[in-house]
């Protein structure tokens, strides 16, 4: 039988649902049991006050190499060149084209499969395009970054396909993957 101020059996189970522990027999008023869900329930909470996921740590260790990466992305910038066209086109002219970096490439992780090892992977490749990339546009100066896109070679582009910048992003990974005792090996060929 429930007394007046006593927690419900709802409130019970909705805490139950966010903590994965059994409040049945807990002593606790309705305004406890309230304060507890909206506190529990609330996301900046959970985030906040919860373990950092194997993702957020890979985050955080790919923050302190950023200048590795942002070296290697000048280094890659440096070599530019003119391709043209074999071909002329029906007026005799050969179209040119600017072109950043030493080549471009596909690269990849491999490993056992396993939880961790997987949700290393799947951050790797959801970081390198978005918090990563946008670490690198922000530590570029703005009048480099316009050149690029003037030339119709945006960092995008350039960060996306240049190998040596994708095996120098997994190399990052795969040390990352070490300190959590996970193996991983790059491949990678020229595109």
């Amino acid at each position: 039988m429930e007394q007046n101020n006593t927690a419900t059996p709802r409130q019970r189970w909705a805490l139950y649902c966010i903590t994965k522990k059994d409040y049945r027999n807990e002593i606790l008023s309705k305004e406890e049991a309230a304060k507890l869900i909206q506190e529990l329930g609330d996301p900046q909470y959970k985030r906040k006050n919860s373990k950092k996921t194997i993702g957020d740590e890979l985050l955080d260790y790919l923050k302190e190499h950023i200048d590795e990466m942002y070296q290697a992305f000048l280094g890659e910038t440096g070599y530019k060149s003119i391709l043209e066209d074999e071909i002329p086109d029906v007026n005799g002219k050969k179209q040119r084209f600017a072109f950043v970096g030493m080549g471009c490439g596909m690269t990849w992780l491999k490993y056992r499969k396993s939880k961790r090892a997987t949700e290393i992977d799947e951050a790797a490749r959801k970081y390198r395009g978005n918090e990563v990339l946008q670490m690198i546009v922000k530590k570029l100066p703005k009048k480099d970054y316009n050149y690029f896109k003037k030339i119709g070679c945006p960092v995008e582009a350039i960060w996306y396909q240049m190998q040596n910048l994708q095996l120098k992003y997994y190399q990052i990974v795969r040390d990352f993957a070490k300190t959590k005792g996970i193996e991983m090996r790059i491949e990678s060929h020229l595109d």
